[in-house]
């Protein structure tokens, strides 16, 4: 993916201050336990899976990608909003119509623990967003934008402290035609898999 070398340092940099925090709070616990009695009000879930889906028109037959996807869900309440960056393509230098050299999509998730342990947690919903596709190999660098339409659903398992694994199951829709010509044409079937860091403040 074009763009995922970015979401991969702030995911890491999410990871270092985050992980900085918890140290500090566990060696003061006992005088922050007695300068504040606030509890927690959100948790925020940060995902980052690989994946992709099948389509003819690539030569091997399928395109492969990933996403960075931060999760925000108040504690009272059961929906959470949901940012997500993307891209797919068959190579670093997508130059295909074909392809996704980058999006971004902005969702709704309805997220519910059907287990009395809270390491478990089932998502689902969908939203909007907008992604940018290849003119092709006549116009290098040159992008067309649309708008895409998504729904998800999915499973999130916190496998030890704060860190856990997810999978997905997406289905992406995005089309765009200027006299009569498909300059974006999508119709897919995503599946994700990946790792996640859950916290609460």
């Amino acid at each position: 993916m074009k763009s995922e070398g970015f979401p991969s340092a702030l995911l890491f940099l999410g990871l270092i201050l985050l992980s900085h925090h918890e140290l500090d709070a566990q060696r003061n616990g006992s005088a922050i336990d007695s300068l504040t009695s606030t509890e927690e009000t959100a948790d925020f879930i940060i995902r980052f899976g690989q994946g992709g889906f099948s389509d003819h028109r690539s030569p091997v037959g399928k395109l492969g990608g990933g996403q960075f996807t931060l999760d925000v869900k108040l504690k009272s309440f059961p929906i959470a909003i949901s940012v997500s960056t993307e891209g797919y393509t068959n190579s670093r230098n997508p130059t295909h119509s074909y392809e996704i050299a980058d999006l971004i999509a902005i969702n709704s998730l309805y997220m519910v623990r059907p287990f009395e342990s809270e390491s478990v947690i089932l998502f689902a919903g969908g939203g909007i967003g907008g992604l940018k596709v290849p003119k092709g190999e006549t116009e290098p660098g040159a992008m067309e934008k649309g708008i895409l339409y998504d729904i998800e659903a999915g499973v999130n398992v916190r496998a030890f402290w704060k860190i856990g694994v997810y999978g997905i199951y997406k289905y992406l829709y995005a089309s765009k035609e200027v006299g009569n010509v498909k300059l974006i044409d999508f119709s897919e079937h995503i599946v994700l898999l990946g790792i996640t860091f859950n916290f609460s403040l």
